[in-house]
């Protein structure tokens, strides 16, 4: 075969190659599209084209797809009816995630995670035991663990406890309104977790008493009671999402009716610490016996509930990238009755007040990721 054969026959092999995936292409085969079936569009910090994002309706700019936020709640918890001041809010924060997708015929998902670690707040005082010792400006700073062991801390709780619930509900988007709001209807479900922990801590010393320790003692005893009640809400609800496009603004409004069964469990420790030390006891000495707990008992106890309450939420997003908005808004959370919060057994008040009510608004702040 000559050379110019050769050439001609290789050109003709090269164009083959070349030819074949535009055909396969013009009759709609494309391998690598198949699987994925959707724009591999990856560019979340590509800057907004402000001019053609105005150009869209309303329906064109709402989310399609997946989406993901992520905020960070300052939020209020009210008191127990207990304290007295049950409407105070001590506060603390959390973490919430939305997640979810919304379909080409207008129909989605949305769920929702929420994590609040507290309120942690607590009347606490240093109580000096019968050898405290007493420390002096020539005392090293801060004390030594010999000094630290002839102090007890007295703890009062005030409002303690965590939250956690999990949602998830169906969607479905309206046609929008003249002005460009679009409305959501949602129904679904709603599992919530609220743990209440009360604490009362009572010191005191006789003097004398008699034991298997000796007949003429002083005895010191701290009296620690602890109460865990669980609230474990299983709610159905339903609601709508109001959201509105202002150029570069989202701004949106969340409301949920919910109502549920509250199973509630509650487990009381009452710790009797007791020392015991001779009457002419000095500035550091060792007692004769210490960390008694002879008298530590455990109980628990169960009951069911009911409650009512709702979400809302007012929230207004940035859109400062292609896919990525900065975000700022306020939700309340409000369970009207139907809540167990927890007393110890002394002078805190009643443990068996189970149909309290639980009220959580706050502030959130975070990011969103659209697609």
């Amino acid at each position: 075969m000559s050379v110019l054969q050769r050439t001609i026959r290789l050109f003709v092999l090269a164009a083959m190659a070349v030819v074949s995936p535009v055909a396969f292409s013009q009759n709609g085969y494309h391998p690598s599209a198949v699987p994925m079936n959707f724009d591999p569009d990856w560019q979340f910090f590509a800057p907004v084209q402000l001019q053609d994002m105005e150009d869209l309706t309303a329906r064109q700019r709402a989310n399609k797809g997946f989406y993901l936020t992520y905020d960070r709640m300052n939020i209020g918890v009210t008191r127990p009816e207990i304290e007295g001041a049950s409407y105070q809010l001590d506060w603390t924060w959390g973490n919430r995630w939305d997640f979810g997708w919304m379909k080409d015929d207008e129909k989605g998902w949305m769920f929702s995670a929420m994590n609040i670690s507290g309120p942690n707040q607590y009347n606490i005082y240093e109580q000096h035991r019968v050898n405290y010792e007493i420390i002096s400006p020539a005392t090293p700073n801060p004390p030594t663990y010999d000094q630290l062991a002839h102090i007890y801390e007295i703890a009062d709780s005030v409002n303690v406890g965590k939250f956690r619930q999990f949602e998830a509900n169906k969607v479905w988007r309206l046609e929008p309104y003249r002005y460009g709001g679009i409305l959501e209807p949602m129904i679904g479900l709603r599992y919530a977790y609220f743990m209440d922990y009360a604490r009362n801590d009572t010191y005191s010393v006789i003097f004398p008493v008699a034991n298997e320790f000796g007949d003429d003692l002083g005895q010191e005893t701290l009296l620690r009671d602890q109460v865990s009640t669980h609230n474990h809400m299983l709610l159905g609800q339903f609601g709508f999402r109001y959201t509105k496009f202002v150029r570069r603004w989202t701004f949106s409004n969340d409301a949920k009716v919910f109502a549920g069964h509250v199973y509630q469990s509650q487990n009381t420790v009452r710790e009797s610490i007791n020392a015991y030390f001779d009457l002419d006891v000095a500035a550091g000495d060792d007692p004769i016996q210490e960390v008694d707990r002879r008298g530590t008992t455990y109980s628990g106890r169960r009951n069911g509930e009911s409650t009512v309450g709702f979400d809302i939420r007012v929230e207004g997003a940035y859109k400062a990238t292609k896919h990525l908005d900065f975000r700022a808004g306020f939700q309340m959370l409000y369970f009207g009755r139907g809540v167990w919060r927890g007393a110890t057994v002394t002078s805190q008040g009643p443990q068996f007040a189970q149909d309290q009510h639980l009220i959580m608004p706050g502030f959130t702040f975070g990011v969103a990721l659209n697609r």
